[in-house]
C-alpha cells in the first residue's frame, strides 16, 4: 500500500504525522498508569464484587488504551527514523543514518556503479 510508505512522503507531511502520534501518545497515557494502578487496587480489595461491577471490562478497555498508545509511539518512531534517514543522506554521510537492509541494499547499489 503506497499510503503507508512513508518514504515516499514529504518531509513536512512525516514530520506533522510524528507530532500527531507524539500528541495522542501523551494525551492517552496521560493517566493511564494511575488508572490501571487503581484499578488493579480495587480488584484486589473487592475480588468477586469489583469484577462483578466492570473492573474487569474496565481493565480490557485499560488494556486496548495501552495497544493504542504502544502503537502511536511506533508510528513516532518509524517517522524519527525516516526523517534521520534523509537527513543523513543529505548531509552525504549515507551509512551513518542507515540500519539493516538499506545499508546492505545501499553498498550493493554503490559497489555496482564502481
Amino acid at each position: 500500500m503506497i499510503l503507508l510508505n512513508v518514504t515516499r512522503w514529504p518531509a513536512l507531511a512525516v514530520i506533522a504525522l510524528a507530532g500527531l502520534s507524539a500528541v495522542a501518545l501523551a494525551f492517552i497515557s496521560v493517566n493511564l498508569f494511575a488508572i490501571a494502578m487503581a484499578n488493579f487496587d480495587f480488584i484486589q480489595r473487592h475480588g468477586l464484587v469489583a469484577l462483578r461491577e466492570g473492573a474487569l471490562v474496565q481493565l480490557l478497555q485499560l488494556t486496548g488504551t495501552g495497544l493504542v498508545a504502544l502503537t502511536c509511539y511506533l508510528v513516532f518512531k518509524i517517522c524519527e527514523a525516516e526523517l534521520v534517514f534523509r537527513y543523513f543522506r543529505w548531509a552525504g554521510r549515507v551509512e551513518a543514518g542507515m540500519t539493516g537492509r538499506r545499508q546492505l541494499r545501499f553498498r550493493r547499489e554503490r559497489k555496482d556503479k564502481t
